[in-house]
């Protein structure tokens, strides 16, 4: 099939580097004998989107389930891609850009495979885009068997390419020690030909609803100029707050919690280039909001902020890898991007508030290649200041070191630690099955103090079985925990190996776990083993 172009003057030159695929010069910035100047920058004189399905048509060809499973779903149409494309006709050739055009095609998670390859034919410069579709259809299976029994975890389909088009759609049912319940959310990118994007999820659960939503443009590019967003959510459901001092001695809250609120974002550029960025922007929230306490129902939690208004800066340097092999079976860009972004919101009396308030936020992120593998920090910051002090905040830290010492190995350390001030009921720290420590039941520790880390050594030990899927197996430890203030820290910790498992036609995110874990550490009750289904970890 002759793929699509945007402009071409003759089909000798795009012929050539679609089938022969000659390379002048590539995305990576290498060079050939042909080499593109170093000093003047050539023009991009057409363009070639060539696109794949899951199997490719020599594979189709030859296996009959390939043509089936071909035929199962829509290929992606050739628009999405384009769209994406920061590379035009008539427009000199950069290979940053080519590098950032690969990186917004892969974050789409709909490519197993997407590439920019730039080559001179005849004296013409033609870029090909080559992409090969992931399977996109992906069931759910999150499950965790608790020592007593109980079994939790979610259970639904996702589909992140409806019809080709890059949209996204998910179904679940979900169960956890407090409730159960259908989830449901989706999102329709760049809507009916704009730039516009929509999306939302909603929660039907036993003890409660609540959703949110957005409609906006958003930032896609480093040199992208402008971004507007409006988001809101919506809830009337039931809040917990968990409060542990053993595993026998559990106090709990409950309240009922209703909310709307409403929050615009509008960002400009002040520089903008493909290698970095300066932004500033302006945002707001208008919120009503109120916690009810269900054994009292006379007493009310303080909204917090009923209004406020801020202003916000924001500097990134780009710096990514790609790597394979690290979080998943497929490529994936670890941004080690150094990103400098400050904040202060302004939440006036006049506005709802009790009192007079500023709230400074801050955001920091850095990091760097270490051998064949990578160190990434990064460091977040919030509070509401009024005259009696700090209202609410939190500070969080997170470090993540990884090394490749073979191909098909990682080890992966990850930490975290984070305090906060004052959380709404059910925002404390939560840790137990969806975080490490692993093989805890949720609300193992709970409070307003956290510290955990993990280390996982990963072997992806088959990346193409049968054509179909990896495999790979890890070891891992982790340990951690949560606490109140007027608390002394309680620990736990948890051993053991697991299973991973993704589809070899899948995007770098579509990876399962199974993980036969022992726990230890402090008030363990039950079976110390345990044993856990669910998506995999990737750090950072």
């Amino acid at each position: 099939m002759t793929p699509p172009l945007r402009y071409c003057p003759g089909p000798r030159a795009w012929i050539l580097a679609a089938l022969l695929g000659l390379p002048a010069a590539s995305a990576n910035g290498q060079e050939t004998p042909q080499a593109l100047s170093d000093t003047i920058a050539p023009v991009v004189d057409s363009i070639a989107i060539i696109t794949q399905n899951v199997f490719t048509d020599e594979e189709a060809e030859n296996t009959g389930i390939f043509r089936f499973a071909n035929k199962l779903r829509f290929k992606t149409r050739e628009w999405v891609v384009d769209r994406e494309l920061l590379i035009g006709v008539g427009q000199p050739y950069d290979s940053v850009l080519a590098e950032e055009t690969e990186r917004n095609l892969r974050s789409l998670g709909l490519f197993a495979e997407a590439s920019v390859d730039t080559v001179t034919v005849d004296g013409q410069l033609v870029s090909t885009v080559r992409t090969r579709d992931a399977w996109s259809t992906q069931p759910l299976i999150e499950l965790s068997f608790q020592s007593d029994g109980t079994i939790t975890g979610r259970l639904g389909l996702t589909e992140t390419n409806i019809f080709g088009t890059g949209n996204y759609a998910h179904i679940a049912y979900r169960k956890d020690v407090d409730r159960d319940g259908m989830e449901l959310s989706g999102e329709l990118r760049r809507l009916a030909g704009t730039q516009v994007n929509v999306g939302g999820q909603y929660y039907n659960l036993s003890d409660g609803n609540w959703g949110d939503w957005f409609v906006g443009d958003p930032w896609r590019s480093f040199n992208d100029k402008s971004a507007i967003i409006y988001a809101g959510d919506a809830a009337d459901r039931q809040a917990i707050q968990y409060r542990v001092e053993s595993s026998s001695v559990r106090d709990t809250a409950r309240y009922w919690h209703e909310n709307y609120s409403h929050r615009g974002i509008l960002g400009f550029a002040t520089n903008a280039t493909p290698r970095y960025y300066t932004r500033i922007g302006v945002i707001g929230e208008v919120r009503n909001q109120k916690y009810v306490l269900v054994q009292d129902t006379s007493q009310l939690v303080p909204d917090t902020v009923i209004a406020f208004v801020g202003v916000f800066g924001e500097y990134r340097r780009s710096e990514f890898r790609v790597l394979r092999f690290m979080n998943g079976f497929a490529e994936e860009d670890i941004d080690l991007s150094a990103t400098v972004s400050l904040g202060l919101n302004i939440a006036p009396d006049a506005f709802g508030y009790d009192s007079f308030g500023l709230g400074p936020s801050m955001f920091l992120q850095a990091g760097g290649s270490l051998g064949e593998g990578f160190v990434h920090g990064k460091l977040s910051a919030n509070g509401l200041f009024n005259a009696a002090g700090l209202d609410s905040g939190r500070v969080n830290l997170a470090v993540t070191v990884a090394q490749k010492m073979a191909r098909r190995h990682a080890t992966v350390l990850h930490a975290r630690v984070g305090m906060m001030e004052n959380p709404p009921p059910s925002g404390e720290y939560d840790l137990g099955f969806s975080f490490p420590p692993r093989s805890w039941e949720p609300h193992s520790f709970v409070g307003t103090r956290s510290l955990w880390g993990t280390l996982e050594h990963r072997w992806w030990a088959f990346d193409n079985v049968l054509n179909l899927f990896g495999i790979g197996f890890v070891g891992f430890v982790d340990y951690g925990g949560a606490w109140y203030e007027d608390q002394s820290p309680r620990w736990g910790g948890a051993t053991g190996i697991g299973i991973r498992t993704g589809s070899s036609r899948g995007s770098a995110s579509d990876t399962g776990r199974i993980d036969l874990g022992y726990r230890f550490g402090q008030d363990v009750t039950g079976s110390r083993w345990v044993i856990s289904f669910g998506s995999g970890w990737a750090f950072p």
